[in-house]
């Protein structure tokens, strides 16, 4: 399957990003890559670590509902959306990625709960009913 390069414009830049997944026994390891377009090579990448329904897929690609801690609201959560994108690019900018420099954020479902939201339930080996 080619890997779909996607672009997005974050704070007047291009920015360049691509999702690729990892299936094994009831878990999806995915790796969310971003890049200043014209340095592919340089990326602020982020891993997140799901339990994968057989049938449905991994909820971070799917799609699900969040809900954001402090005001109880649920949000449409999708890695494939720009505006979830957008928040990644920001959060590497905030912390230390600069476009020239590669940098790993290895738990990304800690990024998303200290963006607000409850993730907990998208742990693997949690029920997911």
């Amino acid at each position: 399957m080619k890997k779909r390069i996607r672009e997005i414009n974050v704070r007047d830049k291009k920015y360049v990003y691509v999702i690729n997944q990892k299936y094994h026994q009831g878990v999806c390891e995915i790796t969310l890559s971003i890049s200043l377009k014209g340095l592919k090579n340089i990326t602020c990448s982020f891993h997140f670590c799901t339990w994968d329904d057989p049938i449905s897929g991994s909820p971070l690609l799917v799609g699900v509902h969040l809900k954001k801690i402090t005001s109880g609201d649920i949000e449409g959560f999708n890695l494939h959306y720009p505006g979830i994108v957008k928040q990644f690019v920001l959060y590497g900018l905030e912390n230390g990625w600069n476009g020239s420099n590669r940098i790993e954020f290895n738990d990304g479902l800690e990024i998303l709960s200290n963006m607000g939201y409850d993730v907990l339930w998208l742990k693997p080996g949690h029920i997911q009913h």
